[in-house]
């Protein structure tokens, strides 16, 4: 049985081209994170004073039995 034939340059080329790729698409993602954080943080006001916090509601009344007396 023959051996298959590996072209190892171009599984070499293939890889070096995948990694420039990858590499692109990492700088286009982390550039369009940078702008919408600016964007973001710039269309944000800063409150005066900060929002009330939100308290528990008592716990509910325990509801007292009833004791009927009969004659």
């Amino acid at each position: 049985m023959t051996q298959r034939r590996i072209d190892k340059e171009r599984i070499e080329r293939a890889d070096r081209e995948a990694k420039l790729l990858i590499e692109a698409e990492t700088l286009a993602r982390n550039a369009k994170t940078a702008r919408l954080r600016a964007l973001r943080l710039s269309s944000a006001q800063p409150t005066e004073r900060p929002a009330p916090v939100k308290t528990r509601r008592p716990p509910a009344k325990k509801w007292s039995t009833k004791i009927i007396e009969v004659n």
